[in-house]
């Protein structure tokens, strides 16, 4: 059981992916808010294409700029309450 989300931006190759942004949430609502942003910010600054508007059952959206892959990670995924939230 997890007592906040934990969302990374991450970008490279597949299995050897670097962080570029982390940061926790308290709420459905503030990740939620957190990963829009994010996912809006690197498609305006770096081009990148998402293959959806959301983070999947499993917590993570992945997009590709000139080749390279993005990822948005959220632990736990949105579909999983937190305890004392």
């Amino acid at each position: 059981m997890y007592d906040h989300y934990t969302i990374e931006l991450r970008k490279g190759a597949i299995g050897d992916m670097q962080v570029v942004r982390s940061n926790a949430a308290k709420s459905v609502l503030d990740a939620s808010t957190l990963i829009d942003g994010w996912r809006d910010n690197a498609l305006q600054r770096d081009g990148v294409t998402w293959q959806a508007d959301e983070v999947d059952n499993h917590g993570n959206l992945y997009g590709m700029a000139e080749g390279v892959v993005w990822q948005i990670s959220c632990v736990p995924p949105l579909t999983e309450p937190l305890v004392n939230a």
